[in-house]
């Protein structure tokens, strides 16, 4: 990281616009992960939901093993 920044200098460009650019990869990469995360929340909601239709008993005791709903 430190020789890039030597780079971006020698280069001929402003400092202070290499940390803004950092600063700025670093949110979208994390709007990005949060998006990712988000996305997998939601997905196990799903997944929850369609394997407790199919599989009652058995998501009952996951969900009492996980402490997510107390045992029938």
């Amino acid at each position: 990281v430190i020789f890039s920044i030597f780079r971006y200098i020698d280069q001929g460009r402003n400092p202070q616009l290499y940390t803004k650019e950092c600063l700025e990869r670093a949110l979208a990469k994390n709007e990005q992960v949060k998006g990712k995360i988000d996305t997998m929340k939601k997905f196990k909601s799903l997944l929850i939901q369609e394997l407790t239709k199919v599989f009652p008993e058995d998501m009952a005791k996951y969900k009492a093993i996980r402490g997510e709903d107390p045992p029938p």
